[in-house]
Parts: C-alpha cells; sequence; structure tokens
C-alpha cells in the first residue's frame, strides 16, 4: 500500500520554529509598550482605573519644573557619556592596535574587557564606596598626597555629584565599545596601512585620514547605543544618589520612576516614558540618516 507523504516545506519548517519567539515577543514586549502608549493618554493613579485625558499628561508635563531640571542634568549626562564612550575606547583600541607583541596586546585586552562580567550593580556600589565622604578611596588619595583640603563628600554636595556621576567607570575604556573598534581595525586591510606608510600617513595622520573615516559605521552605532542607554538609564543615579542632592542628579527616566511607584502617577509616568521613547527614536533615525548621507 502507498503511501504519499507530504514533506514540509522549509519555510512553514522556520515559521513553526520561529513562532514561540514572535509570540514571547509579543505578549512581553510590544503588547506592554502597546498598553503604556494608550496609558500616556489616561488619568491613571495606582489602584484607580484608568480615564482617558487626550493630551493633559504632556501638557502637565510642558509645566513641570522638576522634569525640566531633569532635562538639563540628562543633557550634561548624555553629552558626557558620548564622549566616554567614541573617544576613550577609541584611544585604547588604537593603542592595543601599535602593540607588536600579540601576547601583550591579547593579554591587555583581556584585563580591558574582563569587568563586562561584573554585574551592573556591583559596580554602582564599588564607585558609591569610591565617592564615600568618610572612608572613600577618593579621599584617602587626596589625603595621601597632601591635597586634604579638597576632600569632600563627592555624591552628597549639589556642586560635585553631577560630575562625581560623570567620572564612573574612569578611565571609561568599556568593554563593548572597545571591542566594536577593535573589530573595525582589524577588518582594515593591511595592504591600506602600508600603502598610507609609505605615502608617510603615520601617527595622528593615519588616523584621521584613514582609520576613522573607516570607522564611521562603528561610531555611528556606538552613538546609537549610547543615546539609547543614556537616556533610558536612571539606575545607577538610583543607587548612587537618589537624584539628589536636591535635584542636582535628577534625570526625567528617573522622574518617570519616581511618579510610578513613588508617587502612583502610572498614567503620568507612561506619558513621560512615551515622550522618552520619540526622543530616543528621532535621535536614533537622524543618526543613521546622517551616517548614510556622510558615507555616500
Amino acid at each position: 500500500m502507498a503511501h504519499n507523504r507530504r514533506r514540509s516545506s522549509p519555510v512553514t519548517l522556520v515559521a513553526a520554529m520561529l513562532l514561540p519567539s514572535v509570540l514571547l515577543l509579543l505578549v512581553f514586549n510590544y503588547a506592554p509598550a502597546a498598553i503604556g502608549l494608550y496609558r500616556a493618554f489616561t488619568h491613571w493613579e495606582t489602584g484607580e482605573a484608568p480615564r482617558w485625558c487626550g493630551l493633559a499628561n504632556f501638557i502637565a508635563m510642558g509645566r513641570d519644573e522638576f522634569l525640566h531640571i531633569g532635562i538639563g542634568n540628562q543633557a550634561i549626562l548624555l553629552a558626557a557619556s558620548l564622549v566616554k564612550t567614541l573617544a576613550a575606547p577609541f584611544v585604547v583600541a588604537e593603542l592595543l592596535m601599535g602593540l607588536r607583541s600579540p601576547r601583550l596586546q591579547y593579554a591587555l585586552r583581556t584585563a580591558f574587557i574582563l569587568p563586562m562580567v561584573v554585574p551592573g550593580m556591583v559596580t554602582m556600589l564599588l564607585w558609591a564606596f569610591v565617592y564615600d565622604g568618610s572612608i572613600g578611596i577618593l579621599n584617602m588619595l587626596l589625603e595621601s598626597v597632601g591635597m586634604g583640603s579638597m576632600t569632600r563628600a563627592w555624591l552628597g554636595e549639589a556642586s560635585t555629584a553631577l560630575p562625581a556621576i560623570v567620572g564612573v567607570g574612569f578611565p571609561w575604556a568599556g568593554g563593548l565599545a572597545l571591542l566594536i573598534y577593535l573589530a573595525g581595525l582589524n577588518g582594515i586591510s593591511a595592504d591600506v596601512w602600508d600603502a598610507t606608510s609609505l605615502d608617510g600617513a603615520i601617527g595622528l595622520r593615519r588616523i584621521f585620514a584613514i582609520d576613522l573615516p573607516l570607522l564611521r559605521p562603528q561610531i555611528r552605532l556606538l552613538a546609537t547605543l549610547t543615546v539609547i542607554g543614556a537616556l533610558q538609564d536612571f539606575g545607577s543615579i538610583l543607587i548612587l544618589t537618589g537624584g539628589g542632592p536636591g535635584l542636582s542628579t535628577h534625570v526625567p527616566a528617573l522622574h518617570m520612576y519616581f511618579q510610578a511607584f513613588r508617587f502612583g502617577h502610572m498614567g503620568y509616568a507612561s506619558a513621560i516614558g512615551f515622550a522618552l521613547f520619540l526622543v530616543i527614536f528621532v535621535l536614533a533615525v537622524a543618526n543613521q540618516r546622517w551616517g548614510r548621507h556622510a558615507d555616500a
């Protein structure tokens, strides 16, 4: 007796294998985002049913002085994050590529990447200890070199709290950015470097004439990731300063968190989150379009 066996097409098999992942994305990523978008236009307090209020939450954002102060602080932190992510890892990557010993290059590369395995929470707690006004390592170091007059509670004073947060992670040679730069530099053909050296383009001249132009895709990627991470992050500030002293380290994402979970204004918090999404989306798209225009 002959049996006709129908073979499933490769497309059907692939779709069946992707279906669980797609369903999980819809349930845990896209559905909450869509609900949050809707709730941004509602008056929704903890324990109450949401009521449609149109643009009232966004109008309230325009009058929120705490949010305005947070936007100013966020602009400073975003600019500092871009400099830290784009500049310091690039310098380290160039220095590593200049090493002649492969073993030394591998050892130093590992040393810079190893901190990536340390949880971010632990890193923040370590930096909180570094800045501690009583037993902090930074104050001890200043006292040991005869600069005791400069010691202070770095995270407890409005004039130094924001610069102290900028200083977290010094020397700022992040492992991910370093890996991306190293991958880009390794992708440059040795023939290109040999030709430029014959033309006298060495050192800084080679970096500005060859390396930086060829690393534009990596720079765009890092800039996009930095903008997304900087505007979304509030955990580090919550751990280090809680937004204080006063409002000296307050940022919009932290304001959203406080509005939602400290004051129970869930609808207003959703509106802040939606506004942050729009800002991140616009900056990311603008960065990508600018990059394609520059490469053309």
